[in-house]
């Protein structure tokens, strides 16, 4: 797995932890930066068990935040519903379909307690709600 950039500690321990491989693509400073998470288990109700799950780093990450999820392959609904704001976007080389889900004034980003791990979080909730539509 490739390690392009380095991740804080807190993070690299929580991606561990998953056990799931996973590596970092991209340098943050130059943007296109990504985090891919291979094997990412998705809730029942799409085509798919697990798939690939980008999250794009910015350059001054962490105090300011990860915002969408990236997934390949494409993911679709099992009920044939569609999934509302997705469109597709290239990474590493790769088709993803980006999600276009972000945090609210309700829900800010927290410098310093925020994380990958917390979006992780995010991304299971839009993943689980987007099937209740």
């Amino acid at each position: 797995m490739r390690r392009e950039f380095v991740l804080p500690s807190k993070d690299v321990l929580h991606l561990d932890s998953l056990g799931l491989p996973w590596e970092t693509v991209g340098r943050p400073q130059h943007g296109g930066a990504h985090v891919l998470i291979h094997q990412f288990r998705v809730p029942p109700g799409y085509h798919v068990e697990a798939a690939t799950v980008a999250l794009r780093i910015e350059p001054l990450y962490p105090d300011v935040q990860i915002d969408m999820a990236y997934f390949n392959p494409a993911l679709s609904r099992t009920d044939g519903k569609g999934i509302h704001q997705i469109v597709a976007e290239s990474i590493d080389g790769q088709l993803f379909q980006r999600w276009s889900r972000h945090r609210t004034t309700a829900n800010p980003w927290r410098p310093g307690i925020d994380c990958l791990a917390t979006h992780l979080g995010q991304v299971e909730h839009w993943l689980t709600n987007e099937l209740t539509r």
